[in-house]
């Protein structure tokens, strides 16, 4: 095991940025499967062009231990889509367990809920079917869109990743989560800060598949 050998673990827990004070969240859910046509009126008008990321060092842009990328994926999405308001809570060594433990608890404002897990989940072998699945469920309650992204690709694999990127994918057709395929995503091992961790390039080509799901479900959030 990669682990086993220090060649490879997640990485270094970094305490998310506690969230701003926000409005009260609309009562009226929203079936995820109906995206942006099914939201709230109250939601639509409050945060139209909105959304509040929550994922692990991939989503945050971290690399080697505590460094940053200069454009993380939260910047590069407020680049290419300059009218959403870009809420991010990722954090580098985050699991979907123990996000997901205080989710419900949390307040949030936006439209859409982007949640990228799953690499620290498989590398330590923990659950991730049934802490996505009640998050998505605590969104759509909320009446918010979901969307789940898929597992990028690291130099070395790692263990389990394939299987976790087919359960993400399957909670998401289920549940009617918009999903964000980092898998299919061109991968190069030049394109990596580390052998885990994308950099540059490659991290904004994934911050682009964010990007498409969210014009797919929202087009006129797109200029």
């Amino acid at each position: 095991m990669l682990a086993a050998c220090g060649l490879l673990k997640p990485d270094t827990p970094r305490a998310p940025v506690p969230p701003p004070p926000t409005a009260t969240a609309p009562a009226a859910p929203a079936a995820p499967a109906a995206a942006a046509a099914a939201l709230p009126a109250a939601t639509a008008a409050a945060s139209h062009c909105s959304v509040v990321l929550y994922g692990d060092s991939i989503l945050h842009g971290g690399y080697g231990g505590n460094l940053r990328l200069a454009e993380p994926p939260a910047a590069a999405l407020k680049r290419l889509r300059p009218r959403y308001t870009v809420d991010d809570r990722s954090a580098n060594g985050e699991t979907a367990t123990a996000r997901a433990a205080g989710f419900a608890n949390e307040k949030r404002a936006a439209r859409f809920v982007v949640i990228a897990h799953g690499l620290n989940d498989a590398a330590l072998s923990l659950p991730v079917e049934a802490p996505l699945r009640s998050m998505i469920a605590t969104a759509v309650r909320e009446g918010r869109v979901v969307i789940v992204t898929g597992l990028s690709r690291q130099r070395i694999p790692v263990p389990g990743r394939d299987q976790y990127d087919a359960a993400i994918r399957k909670v998401a057709l289920e549940t009617g989560a918009g999903f964000a395929d980092w898998g299919a995503e061109e991968f190069r091992a030049a394109e990596m800060a580390d052998i885990l961790h994308p950099a540059g390039a490659y991290s904004q080509r994934l911050s682009m598949r964010i990007v498409q799901t969210l014009d797919r479900l929202a087009p006129d959030c797109r200029v």
